[in-house]
């Protein structure tokens, strides 16, 4: 496996990995910089091993239990 792949081969061996993000999201962390990317010409790569660890190290808060809605009384 390369280490460096284009975004489009980096979404494939996230589908092939079942790994659940989307491309969309993908393309969100490179162009905001939380995932180091390189570009090449026209071309982004992304570090396979550095998105892996990244996916490991940022987890979501946890959710509020609390259900968010109320009673309507007429």
């Amino acid at each position: 496996m390369k280490k460096m792949n284009s975004i489009n081969e980096t979404y494939k061996l996230c589908c092939e990995h079942s790994v659940g993000i989307s491309r969309g999201l993908l393309l969100n962390l490179v162009n905001s910089g939380e995932i180091p990317c390189v570009k090449a010409g026209r071309s982004t790569l992304v570090n396979w091993e550095k998105l892996v660890e990244y996916l490991d190290n940022h987890t979501l808060p946890p959710s509020d239990p609390e259900s968010k809605i109320r009673k309507i009384s007429a």
